[in-house]
C-alpha cells in the first residue's frame, strides 16, 4: 500500500542546513516527524501509530530553529529507544540538545549546549549521530560563516565537550555523522562534502586519540550550498558499512547521481544510479530494506529532462536487488501531484523493520509552504518485473 500523506502545511526552513535523517520508525512501530516551520521557525514533531495515515498535531520544542538534525539509538545497534535532537537558534545563536525516549511516553530529557555561538543566519550544516558504544557527536556550522564545532558527549548528552575539527570550518562544506565499524567501537566516520575543493571524502574519527583521517570518494562533485539533501547516507549494520548516494552535480547536463560502499577500510563504487541526466533532477535519499536487503534510491526530476527544477518536478526512485549492481528502471514515487510547486527537501528514514520510507518538502509558489511525508511498498512487484524477477 503506498501512502502519500500531508504533514503540515507550516514546513519548510528544515531544508536550510539539513543534514541527517528527520523521520524515526521506532522499535515499537510509532513514527516520528522532526520539522520546523516557516511562518515562526518553531521545532516541531508529530507522530503517527498507524503507520502514518493519521498524525498527531504538532507539539513545539523551541523557537527560532534555523537547522535541525536527529539520530535514533537504533540506527546504531544501541539496544535503546531514544531520539536524539539537535537544532540550532538563531535568537540564542547556539546549538542545542534533547533527546526523546519513545519507550517511555516519549519523555524528554534537559536541553543542553552543544555550542554557544555569536550570530546565527542559514546555510550551515548540522549532523548529530551516535557510535556503536554510545558516544554522542556532534558536527555543528551554525550558518554560511565559519562559526562551528565538532563536540562529543560521553553521558547521553548531559555534557558536551569540543574535540579536533576534521578541518578547518569553511563557508559551504557539508558533513554527515554516522557510526564506524571499527575494533574500537566509539570511532565514527563522517562523509564530508568539501565546497572549495568539489569533493566527497570519507573521514574516520578515532576516539581515543581524538584525530581523523581523510581519504578522498570522489572529485568534480558541485554542491549545492546548504543543502545536504544532494548526498545521503544508510547505515547497512548487517554488513558493517555504510551505503552512500551523491549527485555531482545540481541541475546541470550529464550529472550523475553516484553509489558507493563505506567503511574505514574501503571505499567500493556501485553502478550510477542515474548516468548522464540530461537536467532538472537533484536532491537524493538511499534506504535500505533490512528484511530483503534491497537498496532503495529516490530522486526529484525526471532523467529524461521532461520536467524542470524549481518549477516542477516528482520524486521518482529506482531499485537495485543485487547491492548496487544493477539499479531497476525509473520509477515515479509520489502520488499526489506537486507541480508546479518548488521541490527543497528529500530525506530517508532508517529503520529496523518495515516498508521504505522518504520524507520531502516543497515550497508552493502562491502560498506557505508544505510538508508532506510519503510512506510507500514502492509497488515492489513492478520494480521486480522490471528488473526480471
Amino acid at each position: 500500500m503506498r501512502r502519500d500523506i500531508l504533514i503540515s502545511t507550516l514546513h519548510a526552513s528544515s531544508w536550510d542546513t539539513n543534514a541527517t535523517n528527520k523521520v524515526v520508525r521506532a522499535n515499537n512501530g510509532h513514527l516520528y516527524r522532526f520539522f520546523t516551520d516557516q511562518l515562526f521557525q518553531n521545532i516541531s514533531w508529530s507522530k503517527s501509530t498507524d503507520g502514518g495515515l493519521t498524525w498527531s498535531k504538532p507539539v513545539i520544542l523551541d523557537g527560532g530553529c534555523t537547522a535541525i538534525s536527529v539520530w535514533y539509538d537504533r540506527w546504531s545497534d544501541v539496544a535503546g529507544d531514544k531520539i536524539h535532537i539537535a537544532w540550532t537558534v538563531n535568537d540564542l545563536d547556539d546549538t542545542l540538545y534533547q533527546n526523546m525516549n519513545t519507550a517511555s511516553a516519549d519523555a524528554l530529557s534537559a536541553v543542553t549546549t552543544i555550542f554557544a555561538g555569536a550570530s546565527t543566519s542559514v546555510n550551515g550544516t548540522l549532523s548529530i549521530a551516535r557510535a556503536r558504544g554510545g558516544n554522542l557527536f556532534c558536527y555543528t556550522k551554525i550558518d554560511v560563516d565559519t562559526e562551528g564545532v565538532f563536540a562529543r558527549s560521553t553521558d547521553v548528552g548531559a555534557v558536551w565537550a569540543t574535540r579536533t575539527l576534521p578541518e578547518a570550518i569553511a563557508t559551504a562544506d557539508l558533513m554527515i555523522l554516522a557510526p564506524g565499524f571499527a575494533a574500537d567501537n566509539q570511532d565514527i566516520i563522517g562523509i564530508f562534502w568539501d565546497a572549495s575543493a568539489n569533493e566527497v571524502s570519507r573521514y574516520v574519527h578515532d576516539d581515543s586519540a581524538n584525530t581523523w583521517a581523510e581519504t578522498s570518494i570522489a572529485l568534480l562533485m558541485v554542491e549545492n550550498a546548504g543543502i545536504n539533501s544532494n548526498f545521503s547516507v544508510e547505515v547497512d549494520l548487517a554488513n558493517s558499512r555504510l551505503l552512500l548516494v551523491a549527485w555531482s552535480g545540481t541541475d546541470v547536463l550529464l550529472a550523475n547521481l553516484l553509489c558507493w560502499t563505506v567503511t574505514e577500510g574501503a571505499i567500493t563504487a556501485k553502478a550510477n544510479v542515474v548516468t548522464g541526466s540530461i537536467d532538472d533532477q537533484a536532491l537524493c535519499a538511499i534506504c535500505m530494506d533490512p528484511i530483503s536487503g534491497y537498496w532503495y534510491v529516490a530522486y526529484a526530476g525526471k532523467t529524461d529532462g521532461s520536467e524542470t527544477w524549481l518549477t516542477g518536478v516528482n520524486i521518482y526512485y529506482r531499485v537495485s536487488r543485487d547491492a548496487g549492481t544493477t539499479w531497476s528502471a525509473e520509477l515515479k514515487l509520489n502520488t499526489a501531484a506537486i507541480a508546479p510547486d518548488n521541490m527543497q527537501l528529500l530525506l530517508p528514514c532508517p529503520r529496523k523493520a518495515g516498508e521504505p520510507m522518504f520524507s520531502y518538502g516543497f515550497n508552493a509558489a502562491s502560498g506557505p509552504d508544505n510538508g508532506y511525508l510519503s510512506i510507500d511498498d514502492f509497488q515492489r512487484q513492478a520494480a521486480l518485473m522490471i528488473m526480471g524477477g
